[in-house]
């Protein structure tokens, strides 16, 4: 029913429809013209005729021979299909005694029951010598010519229309097939799944066509770019980390000869920010590429968020924040288990560094995990741009971190399917991520 209603919403069926209105009345109009040309002229037609009658009725000239001349046509007429009528100074004359409406030319309903009299007529009265002569025509004609249009009418416009229709159906399913394919592309695009493709389009190339190819060689383009810079990236991580550590390790080796001086502790705090900020990208190049779903397996996300909130408890009471669990129906998704403990451990940390102390709810909903606290929270405009790499909010800058924890949960949660939601929890920040259970074990 969805499918249907969707075609029905695709422009060749709305321009089908459109094209069949249009027909629909142009021909209504014609034929409405041709009935009312064809009326008039077969009215004509009648109006010549009694125009005849009347000439041969009042051939004599004397009131005297019209009377028997209607007379003698009278008594032998079928008044079905003709009726004559002298009205002189001796009264009427004819086979019809009823009322008679005014006019010269006119279609009439006459009615006299004694002389067997009861249908339409057209009607022409004229002057005459010693009064006035009417003479009627039965109307049976234009009941037929009524009667061939009505037939033309459905045996010939309606059923075009139906096939027009037909064939706009069809033509728009096909449309609303490839919209759906373009649609279904872009959606995966949006996603951030960029090797996403349109599926081969059968038939002759449309427009749709073209665009499709366009979409096609647009998340080509996008694809390399982003494969090259997250190259970049992984190639800049990977060739820093070695001379880091070095580094690290030479600070330490002064720490241990130097024990006394303060700045060396401070610079070696600063290196291991520098040393989890190069682990991190390089973490989440290895997710974006997508290797750790050879290691996926059955998670049950009840226990192991149990497991992350037992490890933070004691965390959250040392910095003044309450932490609740709630269990609702956990599902088993397929995952990583490292990988998922990490998300929930960013998210964790995300909130208890970033709120003063107050309370943390931690809950599994299904497949959905949700972190919710009530610190001050990220405005709407900001929500896509925390997601980006080394992103941070002006008010964090003065706090630990590297911007990079809701990244990596961002790029966990699609490698497994899911979607990150961040909303306002009024206040504070709920950081929801949804698991696809439709590949559930």
């Amino acid at each position: 029913m969805s499918h249907w209603g969707a075609v029905w919403r695709t422009t060749p069926m709305r321009l089908t429809m459109r094209l069949v209105a249009l027909f629909v009345l142009v021909s209504l109009l014609a034929f409405a013209a041709a009935w009312w040309l064809t009326n008039k002229t077969l009215l004509a037609a009648i109006e010549t005729t009694l125009e005849q009658e009347i000439g041969e009725l009042t051939a004599s000239g004397q009131p005297e021979g019209i009377a028997a001349a209607v007379r003698g046509v009278a008594a032998t007429a079928d008044p079905d299909h003709l009726i004559v009528r002298y009205d002189g100074a001796q009264g009427a004359v004819g086979n019809y005694q009823g009322p008679l409406p005014d006019g010269r030319i006119r279609q009439a309903v006459l009615e006299d029951e004694v002389r067997d009299v009861d249908g339409a007529y057209v009607l022409l009265s004229e002057p005459v010598p010693g009064g006035t002569l009417t003479v009627g025509q039965g109307a049976d004609a234009f009941d037929e010519l009524r009667e061939i249009f009505s037939r033309v009418l459905a045996f010939a416009m309606l059923p075009t229309a139906l096939i027009v229709l037909a064939g706009g159906l069809l033509i728009a399913r096909r449309a609303a097939n490839r919209s759906t394919a373009i649609e279904a592309t872009l959606a995966r695009l949006t996603a951030g799944d960029l090797a996403a493709r349109l599926p081969p389009m059968p038939g002759p190339a449309d427009d749709l066509s073209r665009v499709g190819a366009g979409i096609d060689r647009l998340a080509a383009a996008q694809e390399a770019s982003s494969a090259a810079l997250r190259q970049v990236s992984a190639d800049i991580a990977h060739d820093l980390k070695t001379p880091i550590q070095r580094l690290s390790v030479l600070l330490d080796r002064a720490r241990a000869e130097a024990p006394d001086l303060e700045s060396l502790d401070r610079a070696a705090d600063e290196m291991q920010g520098i040393v989890a900020t190069f682990e991190a990208l390089l973490r989440i190049a290895q997710i974006e590429g997508g290797s750790p779903r050879a290691r996926f397996a059955p998670v049950a996300l009840g226990p192991l968020v149990a497991t992350m909130a037992e490890l933070f408890e004691p965390a959250a009471e040392e910095s003044g924040h309450s932490l609740t669990l709630s269990l609702d129906r956990p599902a088993t998704i397929r995952g990583d288990r490292t990988l998922l403990g990490q998300l929930v451990t960013n998210l964790l940390e995300n909130a208890l560094r970033h709120s003063a102390p107050c309370p943390v709810a931690l809950s599994v909903e299904g497949a959905t995990v949700t972190v919710a606290d009530r610190g001050p929270g990220i405005p709407e405009t900001e929500r896509q741009a925390v997601l980006r790499r080394l992103y941070r909010l002006d008010r964090s800058r003065s706090t630990p971190g590297s911007g990079l924890g809701l990244s990596l949960v961002d790029a966990i949660a699609k490698l497994h399917g899911g979607q990150l939601e961040l909303a306002d929890n009024k206040p504070g920040l709920r950081v929801s991520v949804q698991f696809d259970e439709s590949g559930n074990p």
